[in-house]
């Protein structure tokens, strides 16, 4: 039986926390079961956010099956019963594959906050570690120098949890960064300026993002000038900044700049999916859009689980007017790597709920983005304006237009969403909510 008084701090000891989490979802037991996996990871993602008491049988419903359950009973139902059965999966990976493991996860019946048991007798009361394990010898502790690092690198790319990666065997970005080690310390350093630069990719519709990726982007080529994701990056940067800009000769020169890089990003590393990327969104830039779909396919066929893969894809299905497969790559359950970047998929998810009907997720969808540290940006305002116009809460969405009006005067919606569709049609049910609004164009 577990014991509650060996309990451990989640917030205290987060990367422990993290790295038990981790044993877990690599096992064969949770292999196949990815509801369960995303459902594990959330409830012990809020534990060591400090919110273990907000854990509600609603709140697992809207943000991991993403969908709006609080009124139906049935669907409380469906968490109810997995909740069951994650506690069996628990039970089961502890008696057999994790047996050894000093860091429990438990989820108490009755309940769906977890909590975890210490079974090393090592508790320390404010300083976090992680335990040695066999054949990663490198991971008896956290020295104070790692710790600063980590700090440093939770003010400049954003959560912490997206900073620290603890599960090499699992993780291709881990992978790829210990063979970049091998290489030279050089490599190391251009993947770091690339997951920095990566995280400024969005909002997409701020060219100041845009400029300041592309700098970040360029050091990275600088310092590993045989390295394919300064290229990458530098493509899709300098493609979204040819949207962006009014002038042709300046649009017509960053479109072929940025195909420039896309070319040597894929010359370098053509298997990559990040690379294949590139070459998907400047074939859109460029207009031609059977290419996009076909090289952003590629591109995610290659990365899976790369968040900005599978954003860029999204963006390209959204601005196709391909809306329901924007809705499935952008859906919040898919598991995506974490690096020191953030992702734009919940506002992508909530774009494609607009144009497929589905308004109050796009507004469930926007306001958790917002509260939960992603991208935001006008066009945020613009969709939450008019999903609730669109739901008929006229004064939610003049309010939400006065907020747009305060923060960025100077935005014009319709130029804006005429850069980045396909076709001018494709947006005209978000100028047509806008305008019953009150907006004036």
């Amino acid at each position: 039986m577990p014991d509650r008084e060996l309990t451990l701090d989640p917030e205290r000891h987060a990367t422990r926390v993290k790295y038990a989490l981790d044993q877990v979802l690599a096992s064969d037991i949770f292999g196949k079961a990815e509801r369960l996996r995303n459902f594990l990871s959330y409830v012990v993602e809020e534990a060591i956010a400090g919110r273990s008491e907000a854990i509600l049988g609603k709140t697992i419903a809207q943000d991991v099956y993403f969908k709006s359950f609080a009124s139906d009973d049935g669907h409380i139902n469906v968490v109810r019963v997995d909740a069951g059965r994650l506690r069996r999966k628990l039970q089961q990976y502890y008696e057999t594959a994790g047996a050894g493991d000093d860091l429990r996860i438990h989820i108490d019946s009755g309940g769906y906050a977890p909590w975890f048991e210490d079974r090393s007798g090592t508790i320390q009361s404010n300083v976090d570690h992680t335990p040695f394990r066999p054949g990663l010898p490198w991971r008896i502790g956290i020295p104070a120098v790692t710790i600063a690092i980590i700090a440093l690198a939770y003010v400049l790319g954003g959560r912490m949890e997206q900073v620290v990666d603890l599960n090499p065997k699992t993780s291709a970005r881990s992978l790829e960064r210990k063979a970049l080690s091998a290489k030279s310390p050089a490599a190391v350093q251009a993947s770091n300026y690339c997951d920095q630069a990566r995280g400024l990719l969005f909002p997409i519709a701020t060219i100041d993002n845009q400029i300041l990726a592309s700098d970040i982007f360029r050091m990275a080529i600088n310092e590993a000038p045989d390295f394919y994701c300064g290229y990458a990056g530098l493509a899709h940067s300098l493609g979204t900044q040819a949207l962006l800009t009014r002038g042709e000769e300046e649009r017509d020169a960053l479109i072929l700049n940025s195909g420039k890089m896309a070319q040597k990003a894929v010359d370098i590393a053509p298997s990559n999916g990040w690379s294949q990327s590139a070459m998907a969104w400047v074939s859109y830039v460029s207009g031609d859009y059977d290419s996009a779909l076909d090289y952003s396919a590629l591109a995610q066929s290659l990365r899976p689980n790369d968040g900005n893969v599978l954003d860029f894809r999204g963006v390209i299905l959204l601005v196709m007017g391909r809306f329901e497969e924007a809705y499935d790559v952008s859906d919040p359950s898919h598991p995506r790597e974490m690096g020191s970047h953030r992702f734009a998929h919940r506002n992508i998810h909530a774009v494609a709920s607009f144009h497929i009907g589905e308004f109050r997720e796009a507004i469930a969808s926007l306001k958790f983005a917002s509260d939960n540290g992603d991208p935001v940006s006008a066009l945020s305002l613009v969709f939450l304006a008019a999903s609730y116009q669109r739901l008929g809460e006229a004064k939610d969405a003049h309010a939400t237009l006065n907020q747009l009006k305060q923060s960025w005067p100077e935005f014009r919606p319709d130029l804006v969403l005429a850069a980045f569709y396909s076709s001018p049609n494709l947006s005209d049910e978000v100028i047509s909510a806008l305008t019953d609004a009150g907006w004036r164009f």
